[in-house]
């Protein structure tokens, strides 16, 4: 049941605040956001790191859960409200607050057990993950130039 709570409140979320006009701009941002979890997904596989913990929920919801849900919505919201002034401070600030909201989720996946880490990883893997994941995000979609499909 938390999964599909889950579900619901990110899409509620994306359905409130996206600027679905821009959807040009930011949806191949998305796609190579759950292509790369795609892929953490088979990584996790083989060097397990963490899981997500649910035994009444089908493993192939989980597995594909962040692909369809977390990862486009984080995405489409982060690229979307990515600051005017992109000075040092300011990008830093904004990286740090979405990092810090990443992390946080994680946390209440981990204190309410729906979610472990394997292996030695630990909150602080995740989140210097999250600072590499948003960076890729961002770097992706500025060397691309995707915002001239808003235009």
């Amino acid at each position: 049941m938390f999964y599909i709570v889950r579900f619901i409140i990110v899409w509620i979320i994306w359905f409130v605040y996206a600027d679905k006009r821009r959807w040009r701009e930011i949806l191949p941002v998305c796609v190579f956001a759950s292509f790369l979890g795609f892929l953490a997904d088979i990584l996790i596989e083989f060097f397990p790191r963490w899981e997500y913990i649910e035994d009444t929920m089908h493993p192939l919801f989980l597995e594909i859960g962040d692909e369809f849900e977390i990862f486009p919505v984080v995405t489409y919201l982060f690229i979307q409200c990515l600051p005017a002034n992109k000075t040092l401070k300011n990008m830093f600030l904004y990286f740090f607050g979405w990092t810090a909201v990443a992390i946080f989720i994680e946390y209440i996946h981990i204190v309410t057990g729906h979610m472990e880490h394997l292996n030695g990883w630990t909150m602080w893997h995740s989140y210097i993950s999250d600072w590499i994941l948003f960076w890729l995000f961002y770097k992706y979609h500025r060397v691309l130039d995707l915002r001239r499909l808003s235009s």
